[in-house]
């Protein structure tokens, strides 16, 4: 409803005179009686304007301004109005078919817009269903207007629980059912200009709608500190725009939601998506996808389909294939986080793929690399290889891991319905790389001598990677420890307390599986006690679940530390609190030191060689080989010149002097001496 200057009793009918002037104007009425306006309403700016049904006016003082100069006084002009009620300071002008039923709030701009009306009760795109990943069915999402990434991936996945899914989908039913009405609204200082026809939409405070083409049963949610934008072109149906979120330029929507803080746009046509938050989707298209936060796409020659992504990258000419020409496109597959899939890539679901993995080529039928994160997934003549762990040395991994958090637009002080843990380092991620150091020790043992290659999962392993692979995730298993246990460390202050072990013991155990929940680390024995809650009917309430989720979210520190406690104490067996530093604290430091210097020396090594390209032959093309390197260097810069780089190998002296300094501090606590250079 709109928040009115004046008490809605203060309104009052025009007197006779009044309605003699709006004559004089252009202005005609079914029933003048039926028209209310402020008492302090400049009749003047009230021109050509017919009334329909009952309405109510308020008072027009202030002017608009708009880009380049040119400023109107608020007023209603050229339009048809049918029940519907307009705020203080509004400016309503050329309406080429009529508005109808709507509340329109204080400081609106509606201009040369064909027709915004209501055509019956709607809960403007609230409790619409998309069929998410499996088009027959069976994973559908019913959305509303505070509908979370973890709230969206609970409905969707966890369908093992018949009953929680009936209560969650009861709750989200009947919060639709609150906000049906047969009034639509547009919040305060909302901007429509140069629209088509909107048909039962609710549009937020501070939302910009800009040569839209149609609109019909949705919500554009927007918030002073984050407004969304619809722009030219957009045709959307059953829909829900978040706050932040801007979809423009040709974006043709059926049946999904847009997260805060996504952008739609270049023509990208999609059909029962979930977006959640920050992601982007150009020119191509996407159908049945679960886009969890981070997703990217932006090229035309590339089609999501039936998948389950977040924080991907989709390379050009990215497809996947969901009918097998039997039953109906049933099935689908997951990327898990951190993914991305090269130039032309294929994948035939059903596929898992592990987390900051790329998958090249055509990726067969259920393949599933899940138990090895961080790799790569390449067809070579016709089979699927894995090459584990090869990504913990890439560049690209490290750039993605920083790029995330500093993409981050939502604005901060807007509320946020997404909870995102960034972190690449994560029990989630470090539980799979544990096992997969565990598998290739296996696999290795196990190889004959003769034997170049095993199998796994409709996978391939050469022997030579899972040498390599097992040496950069005993690697990445030391630096994880070492991080959290000096990052707890530094947290004690100075001077040290004396009983290290139970200042840094955690107060409750966290151990266990991890689950990726739409973007939300956490431990399932966390999940599965929210799924008995709310199967139990503990949590009847959307807000009770929301708020659930959130302190999850707070909780992640904590509890990550707790399961990484566990893993120091399985790490380095034998440990108690009479012999921690000696028996942990130390050797932790110790291998840190190693293993963080070596996963950055090769870092730094694969980002050299986009500097090592021996082939002139695109630049200098005007000159010799002398204006060629002056090209180049002018061009791509040195190693030592580009910030990353130059960064990386400050890091490697920041790390030799970190671990010399806790060496020094716990040595001189446990009475040892610790010498380091």
């Amino acid at each position: 409803m709109i928040k009115e200057t004046h008490p809605a009793e203060t309104h009052r009918p025009p007197t006779a005179a009044e309605i003699r002037q709006l004559e004089r104007q252009g202005c005609t009425a079914e029933d003048w009686q039926q028209l209310a306006i402020a008492p302090d309403t400049d009749l003047r700016q009230l021109e050509f304007v017919h009334f329909s049904g009952t309405n109510r006016i308020g008072a027009f003082r202030a002017t608009v301004s708009f880009p380049g100069g040119p400023a109107r006084h608020t007023g209603i002009r050229h339009a048809t109005l049918h029940n519907v009620c307009v705020g203080d300071d509004c400016l309503i002008e050329h309406i080429h078919g009529y508005i109808a039923h709507y509340d329109i709030a204080p400081g609106c701009v509606i201009l040369h817009t064909d027709t915004l009306a209501m055509n019956g009760r709607s809960a403007f795109g609230e409790g619409v269903e998309l069929s998410v990943m499996c088009e027959s069915g069976g994973r559908e999402i019913l959305m509303h207007d505070r509908l979370s990434a973890q709230e969206a991936y609970l409905q969707a996945m966890h369908r093992h629980a018949p009953r929680f899914i009936h209560r969650l989908r009861k709750m989200i039913a009947d919060h639709a059912e609150s906000q049906s009405s047969e009034r639509g609204s547009i919040g305060t200082h909302a901007w429509l200009l140069h629209c088509g026809r909107l048909w039962n939409v609710r549009i937020g405070p501070y939302a910009r709608l800009e040569g839209v083409t149609r609109l019909e049963n949705g919500t554009v949610c927007s918030h002073p500190e984050a407004p969304s934008f619809v722009g030219d072109g957009v045709i959307a149906r059953d829909f829900i725009f978040q706050t932040g979120s801007r979809v423009a330029e040709g974006t043709m929507l059926t049946r999904c939601h847009v997260g805060q803080a996504s952008a739609i746009g270049h023509g990208f046509t999609a059909s029962d998506t979930y977006f959640a938050c920050n992601c982007q989707a150009e020119n191509g298209e996407a159908c049945a996808v679960f886009a969890g936060p981070y997703t990217v796409t932006h090229h035309k020659s590339t089609l999501l389909i039936g998948g389950m992504f977040s924080f991907m990258n989709a390379g050009s000419g990215t497809n996947q294939s969901n009918h097998a020409y039997k039953l109906g496109p049933r099935h689908y597959g997951i990327l898990e986080r951190g993914c991305k899939t090269a130039s032309g890539s294929h994948i035939s679901w059903p596929v898992r793929i592990g987390a900051f993995s790329l998958v090249m080529g055509h990726c067969a039928p259920h393949v599933d690399s899940h138990p090895f994160p961080f790799s790569y997934v390449v067809e070579q003549d016709g089979t699927n290889y894995v090459i584990p762990g090869i990504a913990l040395r890439g560049v690209g991994t490290l750039r993605d891991m920083r790029k995330w958090p500093e993409r981050d637009g939502r604005a901060a002080n807007a509320p946020r319905t997404d909870h995102i843990v960034f972190e690449a380092y994560s029990p989630y991620t470090m539980e799979r790389v544990w096992q997969a150091h565990a598998l290739l020790t296996d696999f290795e043992s196990r190889c004959s001598d003769g034997e170049q290659e095993t199998a796994w999962d409709g996978l391939r392993i050469k022997r030579r990677h899972v040498v390599a692979g097992k040496e950069l995730y005993a690697l990445a298993i030391d630096r994880f420890l070492g991080d959290w246990l000096l990052n707890r460390l530094e947290d004690l202050g100075d001077p040290l307390p004396e009983d290290l072990y139970a200042a840094l013991r955690p107060s409750a155990p966290c151990d266990g599986h991890w689950c990726d929940i739409g973007g939300l680390l956490a431990p399932k024995a966390e999940i599965d006690r929210l799924e008995r809650d709310v199967a139990n009917g503990h949590l009847a309430q959307l807000e009770g679940l929301h708020e659930r989720l959130r302190t999850l979210h707070e909780s992640y520190e904590a509890q990550a530390w707790a399961w990484t406690w566990q893993r120091l104490l399985e790490h380095y067996p034998g440990t108690a609190a009479g012999n921690f530093i000696e028996a942990v604290c130390l050797p932790a430091i110790r291998k840190w030191e190693t293993a963080a210097t070596e996963l950055n020396r090769q870092i730094i090594a694969d980002a050299c060689k986009e500097f090592a390209m021996p082939s002139l032959c695109v630049f200098g093309i005007d000159g010799g080989d002398a204006e060629g390197v002056a090209d180049k260097l002018a061009v791509l810069g040195t190693p030592d010149e580009h910030p990353l780089i130059r960064e990386l190998k400050e890091q490697q002296c920041q790390i030799r002097e970190k671990a010399g300094l806790w060496l020094r501090k716990l040595g001189e606590t446990s009475g040892q001496v610790e010498p380091h250079p």
